[in-house]
């Protein structure tokens, strides 16, 4: 589920969802409240294997992490300024970070970082 939400962030255009909102449970559901509304300005992934994309969106950096293998892949990125680094699915604060960040996910996942520039 985390993988296709992802992919769609990433995209930054429309959202679209065939589901019955009123039988949704609560996760989906907010899950689909944090895909709106769309940001409007699709990821830039450094290759086309698609595993660590990029976009600046209203003074924030967001980080696309997607691992569409059947097995756990390693993903990293790099802040070259201090940042204060949330996970917005689960909404867990990472706290400041710097420099590499090293991630591995499981099979078939999909996470978004919002890095928010400290001063």
């Amino acid at each position: 589920m985390r993988f296709h939400a992802t992919a769609i962030a990433a995209s930054g255009g429309m959202v679209l969802s065939g589901d019955d909102l009123s039988r949704l449970d609560a996760d989906r559901l907010d899950l689909l409240r944090k895909l709106l509304p769309p940001t409007g300005m699709a990821a830039r992934f450094a290759d086309a294997e698609l595993g660590v994309g990029t976009a600046e969106v209203a003074g924030r950096r967001l980080v696309f992490l997607l691992n569409a293998e059947e097995t756990p892949r390693t993903r990293s990125f790099r802040l070259d300024r201090p940042c204060r680094l949330r996970e917005l699915w689960r909404g867990e604060d990472l706290g400041s970070r710097t420099g590499e960040v090293t991630l591995t996910l499981p099979a078939r996942s999909g996470r978004v970082k919002v890095c928010m520039r400290e001063a």
